[in-house]
């Protein structure tokens, strides 16, 4: 037998693709809800969450819960997308243990910390903590082409230019805040990316982590792997 909140989240679903609830519509309280289908609040949620997770609503703290308009996929094609308008906001912490490794420095050293949240439209689309020892404190709302806020921190920031990054990628579930800020599920995979700035020097100019939903997002990566004439002259050397 369908569990009772399946049967709940079925039931809405319908609803949402006849158009009965139309896109942007805000859906009737939760006890309201779970009144009318006779369940217990928890259930209602558990029916709820299945929505979010399958990106049909949205919830809005302290507004309740939308269905949601159909997201733009955004790609990244070399890291970059045009026009995103970037919310940039920074503060001041010490390096703990982990931060401290990734950029180079002693404990407790004062490390600036840029949040950058970046939108297309009114959907966020992505956000990136970045992290710069002795960094220039900024707050900005602005266009980037960057989904790390990069172009804007640094430059802000006069830190020696990065001359190549290294990046660590993985795919998880977000943390209860990333998805409040993303507006998503805890359910609804993310892909998460590590970067490393250096010089050309081998300094670390700084660290930064990036959270995109993957429900709308597509990343193309190149990679150079020599010419055709390289190549020749690799296995004229070997012979």
């Amino acid at each position: 037998m369908t569990a009772r909140h399946q049967q709940v989240a079925d039931d809405l679903r319908r609803l949402i693709a006849s158009g009965a609830l139309a896109i942007g519509e805000r859906l009737p309280p939760e006890t309201q809800l779970a009144a009318r289908y006779r369940v217990s609040t928890p259930t209602l949620r558990e029916a709820l969450e299945l929505l979010r997770a399958e990106g049909l609503i949205e919830k809005f703290q302290g507004r309740g819960n939308f269905v949601r308009r159909p997201v733009e996929r955004l790609a990244y094609p070399h890291g970059a997308a045009n026009g995103l308008h970037m919310n940039v906001s920074s503060g001041e912490i010490t390096a703990g243990v982990d931060l401290s490794a990734h950029l180079g420095t002693p404990l407790d050293t004062l490390i600036t910390e840029y949040v950058c949240v970046s939108h297309r439209g009114d959907t966020p689309q992505s956000i990136a903590h970045l992290y710069v020892p002795n960094g220039t404190p900024y707050t900005t709302d602005a266009t980037s082409d960057s989904p790390w806020g990069d172009d804007l921190v640094l430059a802000a920031s006069e830190t020696a230019p990065a001359a190549y990054s290294t990046d660590l990628v993985t795919a998880r579930f977000p943390t209860a805040a990333e998805a409040q800020s993303l507006r998503i599920s805890t359910r609804m995979p993310v892909l998460a990316v590590e970067r490393t700035f250096i010089t050309d020097d081998g300094e670390v100019v700084a660290y930064a982590h990036l959270v995109l939903p993957g429900d709308r997002t597509e990343a193309t990566f190149v990679t150079p792997i020599g010419t055709a004439t390289e190549t020749t002259e690799k296995k004229a050397e070997a012979r």
